[in-house]
């Protein structure tokens, strides 16, 4: 049953291809929508009934590759097919939607389904280079010179980075003789040096981190999720949800080292360091993709931070948060998308008007950003209270504050374009706003409302955690210092960051490829000289 998840995709994309003379677009949403009930069914039966595992072989246990979905891969794989059958809809009517980008979209998604469901670790790591080689086309589907540019970099990073995995997948299968991620978990509690399985742990969070851009391992996503061409369906699906893959990822890997390596407080720090990164990077942009492209980084930032913590409220937040972003950040940057094909121009500082240009666009801008930066009820502002919830250390409650009111600065820069006269946009009857596009950001941005009204229901529905209540002083007191983060983020963004000459500098902040590599060897080095000390 779970490898339809990963076949019936990838047929879609095939078929697409061998009947292309036709209009396939109904038949793929047709049949999109199918896989949808069927994901829901086996959401469901996972519910009711336990894990499901597929055995792809007749060899026993350890030696088969298996797909299997318990609790948390199979919320992944429905946030997956979810996210991509919206984004087929808003895509619909566009000019980039061909046959060919409709093939790369639906290999992508096979393999991002495959990638929450193996539990093999040589699988992981082919179907990680198959997902870097859709993704850098994707990128660079329109031909441009900077595209071309910024998906080579994609490539050549993500591939070497992967190369360290495919290393460490080796030293630990000569350690443990099997490549099975659950197996490994079990062999790993007789395992009395941490020394012995040190090197291989190294290696692959080595390429885990580079895949979730933790500080130093960041350039890359800034210049694949914001490069200037590609289709805002791309940036979408990167931001929203294949940078999840690396954070899924270090979750079953770290329960995988869990009985011998536990470097969940390094772990912490790193998560803290990148989010503060993020925001100020998002603070100091003016195009209106990088601003979100650095928000990415900071928001996954902040996610490490939760599920680092120790804490199971933090860890489920996190998890929340996971769901969280990938409709809020799905939903901006397929509004930054509308924007550019009505302005021209992604530059925030020639945008302005906006509620009476496209106000729908505006009204779904206004809650994803209500979202990102945990206005009350919305489901941000609850994933972000639980992960506030995980630690009463005056310490960490201050770092979960100066995160959040990062966050308000550069929000507040960027609905900036909702006010002021209407600038010029391009002419209206040629370039026509897509309502099925509209109306489809507008489904998205009420789900961000209504997953933070309804979030205890969503929570003990997609990962089985039951403790959590609206109806408390604490979620009362959180939402008494949203108000005064706001105050203070306001306050920020008019005293210190409007003044343009501050942000040039580090707006011009990048790392060469030369640093990227370098930067990957170094944090390679770290962890295994801090494992070494501190293990």
């Amino acid at each position: 049953m779970l490898f339809y998840l990963v076949l019936i995709p990838i047929l879609f994309g095939v078929l697409n291809i061998l009947i292309s003379k036709w209009d396939t677009r109904i038949p793929v949403l047709v049949g999109q929508v199918l896989l949808l009930a069927y994901t829901f069914y086996l959401f469901f039966l996972v519910r009711s009934s336990g894990a499901i595992i597929d055995f792809m072989s007749g060899l026993p246990e350890g030696f088969a590759i298996r797909l299997y979905a318990d609790i948390l891969s199979s919320t992944m794989v429905l946030l997956n097919v979810l996210i991509f059958t919206v984004l087929l809809f808003f895509a619909y009517n566009k000019s980039y939607t061909t046959d060919k980008f409709l093939f790369l979209i639906f290999v992508l998604e096979g393999v991002m389904n495959s990638l929450f469901l193996s539990a093999d670790l040589f699988n992981l790591f082919i179907m990680l280079e198959v997902s870097t080689l859709t993704v850098s086309i994707l990128i660079m589907i329109k031909k441009e010179k900077q595209a071309i540019y910024d998906g080579m970099i994609y490539f050549f990073a993500n591939v070497i980075g992967t190369t360290f995995m495919l290393f460490g997948i080796g030293f630990l299968y000569s350690t443990t003789g099997v490549l099975d991620i659950y197996v490994i978990a079990d062999m790993m509690e007789y395992i009395q040096d941490p020394n012995l399985v040190l090197l291989p742990y190294a290696l692959m969070m080595t390429t885990l981190s580079l895949k979730i851009a933790a500080v130093p391992l960041f350039s890359w996503l800034p210049k694949a999720h914001g490069t200037p061409s590609a289709p805002s369906v791309v940036s979408a699906i990167l931001s929203g949800l294949y940078i999840k893959t690396g954070v899924y990822l270090f979750i079953r890997f770290s329960f995988m080292f869990g009985p011998v390596i536990d470097a969940s407080n390094l772990f912490m720090v790193i998560g803290f360091i990148t989010s503060v990164f993020g925001i100020i990077m998002a603070v100091a942009q003016t195009d209106l993709k990088m601003i979100l492209a650095y928000s990415t980084v900071s928001q996954v930032g902040l996610i490490m931070v939760g599920i680092n913590l120790g804490a199971q409220v933090a860890f489920f937040g996190a998890l929340f948060h996971i769901f969280s972003h990938a409709l809020f950040k799905s939903t901006l940057f397929l509004s930054a998308g509308q924007i550019e094909d009505q302005y021209g121009t992604r530059d925030i500082r020639q945008i302005r008007g906006l509620w009476k240009t496209m106000p729908l666009t505006a009204i779904s801008i206004v809650l994803a950003a209500f979202g990102i930066i945990g206005a009350p009820f919305f489901n941000g502002s609850v994933s972000k209270y639980m992960m506030a919830s995980g630690s009463d250390m005056t310490l960490y409650s201050l770092a979960m504050h100066i995160i959040n009111i990062g966050t308000i600065i550069y929000f507040v820069r960027l609905i900036s374009i909702l006010f002021g006269e209407e600038a010029k946009i391009r002419n209206p009857e040629a370039h026509a706003v897509d309502k099925l596009s509209e109306y489809t950001l507008l489904f998205l941005s009420i789900a961000i409302l209504l997953t933070g009204i309804f979030s205890p229901v969503v929570v003990e529905a997609l990962f089985n955690y039951s403790d959590l209540t609206l109806l408390s002083t604490s979620y009362l007191e959180k939402n008494i210092f949203f108000v005064f983060e706001f105050i203070a983020g306001f306050a920020l963004y008019q005293g210190i960051v409007r003044r343009e000459t501050l942000l040039e500098v580090i707006k011009e902040f990048e790392i060469t490829f030369n640093g990227i590599i370098t930067a990957m060897a170094s944090f390679f080095l770290f962890i295994y000289a801090y494992g070494f000390v501190f293990l």
